[in-house]
């Protein structure tokens, strides 16, 4: 009988110092209101999402992957076309299941003529919006020629990556033109045409945001409930610009963490310091590819980490 009491203690001992330990773990995790949780790390499964912000320089690439498939999100300029296919290949990539272009500036589109040579690509959308350039027309060949299913996405729409991963789209709507914005050069109507989307997996949303501008912000401000417009994480607009991501914007979406593509020493001088002091207003974690690389976020759904190249 002694020995069974000595052994109900000492298990409730051990069970009482695992339960001590599972509360220093969980101390260690941030919690983002209504969204999901951001976490140190996050161990591999089958089941996560995985969003690589990849290091193209002066462009936009992002890569989505999730149970098998693939996703692009701009596909970075023709500088870098050798960078972006050598990081898709670094991650197993094969085929690409849907390529999403927000507009058709080189530092978006520029990547498709050797993503056309090394992939099989199944879905592409874009913004419709065209482009009186050799690399837009090659672009729209290519499609027509390796039979690639194509679309046109516009505000409202909503398409999905798997059965679980969720993409709503919440600009454009009616096409920006000089009569009906304030942009005046047509730079900066192809960027206020950007596809603006939101992407969902269980509690964990991701707004990415092209390289629309503030007027664009504006409008998605006025045209969606605050609710609809929250993120866990935010893709910042244009490069950092300081013509994008308003106090407004950024304040609505209540991002815990930003990632900027830009490359180092740009001439641009991006990410801009009014951007980044409105990120640091709001104590949003910046994460630049300039100076981290890669930037990788994994997430199960309910909680998520992110990880730097360097």
């Amino acid at each position: 009988m002694k020995k069974r009491k000595l052994f109900t203690a000492a298990l409730a001992l051990v069970m009482s110092f695992m339960l001590v330990l599972a509360g220093c773990g969980n101390s260690a995790s941030s919690s983002s209101s209504g969204g999901a949780k951001a976490v140190q790390s996050l161990s591999a499964s089958d089941k996560d999402l995985r969003i690589s912000v990849l290091n193209v320089g002066q462009a936009d690439a992002t890569l989505i992957q999730y149970k098998g498939k693939n996703m692009l999100i701009d596909t970075g300029e023709v500088d870098s076309r050798a960078d972006l296919v050598k990081q898709l290949k670094e991650r197993k990539v094969k085929d690409i299941d849907i390529i999403v272009i927000t507009h058709p500036h080189g530092d978006h589109l520029g990547g498709m003529a050797e993503l056309f040579k090394d992939f099989k690509i199944k879905q592409i959308y874009d913004n419709g919006q065209s482009a009186n350039t050799a690399m837009y027309r090659n672009y729209l060949k290519n499609i027509k020629a390796k039979n690639i299913a194509y679309k046109t996405l516009k505000k409202g729409d909503t398409f999905t990556l798997g059965d679980d991963v969720t993409f709503t789209v919440l600009s454009p709507g009616t096409p920006f033109t000089k009569e009906n914005t304030q942009s005046v050069s047509e730079s900066g109507l192809t960027n206020d045409n950007s596809i603006v989307c939101k992407m969902t997996y269980g509690q964990f949303s991701m707004m990415f945001t092209g390289d629309a501008q503030k007027e664009v912000e504006e409008k998605i401000l006025k045209d969606y409930k605050p609710a609809d417009l929250k993120a866990d994480v935010l893709k910042v607009g244009h490069h950092g610009s300081k013509t994008s991501s308003s106090d407004a914007f950024v304040k609505a979406i209540a991002p815990k963490a930003a990632t900027i593509s830009c490359a180092a020493g740009n001439q641009y001088k991006f990410p801009h310091e009014p951007t980044l002091k409105t990120l640091q207003k709001y104590n949003v974690e910046v994460y630049r590819t300039d100076r981290n690389g890669v930037i990788t976020i994994t997430t199960d759904g309910s909680s998520y980490s992110i990880e730097k190249e360097h």
